[in-house]
């Protein structure tokens, strides 16, 4: 009899060995080249405040320089401690206040500092960034971060336009555009999930063909984002590759019928939601056997603070001040000019996948919900995880339009003018 979860079994226990093994691999790395480029950063005009904008001071503009500067300070911090409180603890120096301010004291020596652990995120951006940091300071690191997520986007763009047509590419690099994506292009706090999100894109495209294929991508994927994210915008990771998916079965589509897809859908979504979770936990129970610090406690204890309320504001608050940071109007716009369309030169083969479409819209807005706490706080940049909600929004009404009707239409009408 087969039983397709060993597959699944196999591929995780692959995937904590090569976080583990990645772990290992960075904390063995020099820390006189680390330290010294991460000195050159605090000297240049980068990472000096937590508090800095791009292009307007509001809150969609916020780079987290706050977070970026606590990964460089744990990537310096590996040799306050021994090598397994490195790789599972993840030490920072803490002087309290600003964490740019810790980061230039840590550089200058300063030895009031104290050790912090932050055991419960697996933290693969600190590893990736002690080698990154061999080879320069962050200024430099975050001009290749945009040249290599600018690439990875024309990429996709290329791809999807090769098997979807211009209008789902042009409608794919709104919803991105409308979440301020150069913002995570210059950030290692949130390139993880943009960078996974458009290579599985990618993936989908290119090699994708099989529901089965799909959710051992989306598994994968999960587990990946719970290895590199610190809790930022994860459902850019399920959302966007499991998006392209639907639009490209709507322009190539399958034999089968809409409760099969629908069946399909789940069972993808659950394998991210489970890639995802069980990597999580995974880490607080090998860091909490192994180290001897209740993990697993203080994982549970920030879980349910995170998805806890408050008495200032209600989980509804956390959706709506989500919601607030989109510039409705352009997104409305888009929108009313696909419901014309669709009115225009309606596809009724399209509905199954407009309404799988309109379920994965749903999830982002759930996930704000559920994790109130969180996304009520730190809402200048959960916020982005939206851009599923957009981009599956669009796809419903583009896979309601009659495309070719449309052309023929325009190319008619062009060649009478």
């Amino acid at each position: 009899m087969k039983r397709p979860w060993r597959k699944y079994v196999i591929v995780f226990f692959g995937l904590i060995a090569a976080y583990l093994l990645f772990a290992l691999a960075a904390s063995l790395l020099p820390d006189g080249p680390i330290l010294r480029h991460a000195a050159q950063t605090t000297q240049r005009a980068d990472l000096q405040t937590d508090f800095a904008f791009a292009i307007s001071c509001r809150p969609a503009y916020y780079m987290d320089n706050f977070t970026d500067a606590l990964i460089v300070n744990q990537a310096c911090s590996g040799g306050r401690e021994n090598l397994l409180t490195s790789i599972l603890l993840v030490p920072r120096a803490d002087g309290g206040g600003e964490q740019c301010n810790n980061l230039l004291r840590l550089t200058e020596g300063d030895t009031t500092l104290t050790t912090q652990h932050y055991g419960r995120y697996w933290h693969g951006s600190t590893f990736l960034m002690r080698f990154l940091l061999l080879m320069g300071d962050y200024v430099t690191l975050r001009t290749l971060f945009f040249i290599l997520s600018t690439l990875l986007m024309v990429c996709v763009v290329v791809a999807l336009f090769r098997r979807c047509g211009l209008a789902a590419t042009l409608l794919l690099a709104l919803a991105l555009a409308v979440v301020n994506v150069f913002i995570m292009q210059f950030s290692i706090q949130l390139l993880p999930v943009l960078l996974l999100a458009l290579i599985g894109s990618l993936d989908v495209l290119n090699r994708v063909k099989r529901p089965g294929q799909l959710s051992l991508l989306l598994f994968v994927l999960g587990s990946l984002t719970a290895y590199f994210d610190l809790l930022t915008c994860p459902m850019l990771t399920w959302g966007i590759p499991l998006c392209v998916y639907l639009i490209m079965q709507q322009r190539h589509p399958l034999p089968a019928p809409f409760l099969h897809r629908l069946k399909d859908w789940v069972t993808a979504s659950l394998l991210w939601v489970v890639g995802y979770g069980a990597t999580w936990v995974t880490k607080w129970g090998i860091a909490t056997l192994l180290t001897g610090e209740n993990v697993i406690s203080d994982g549970a204890a920030q879980l349910a603070v995170r998805a806890g309320a408050s008495v200032d504001y209600s989980r509804l608050d956390a959706l709506t001040r989500n919601l607030d940071l989109l510039p409705w109007s352009f997104i409305s716009i888009t929108l009313i000019i696909l419901a014309a369309l669709a009115l225009w030169r309606f596809n009724r083969q399209g509905w199954p996948t407009a309404l799988l479409c309109l379920l994965t819209a749903t999830v982002p807005l759930a996930w704000y919900i559920v994790v109130a706490d969180h996304s009520y706080l730190h809402y200048w940049f959960t916020y982005r995880s939206l851009a599923v909600t957009v981009m599956a929004l669009f796809f419903a009404l583009a896979s309601l339009v009659d495309w070719r009707r449309v052309s023929f239409h325009l190319k008619t009408h062009g060649t009478h003018s």
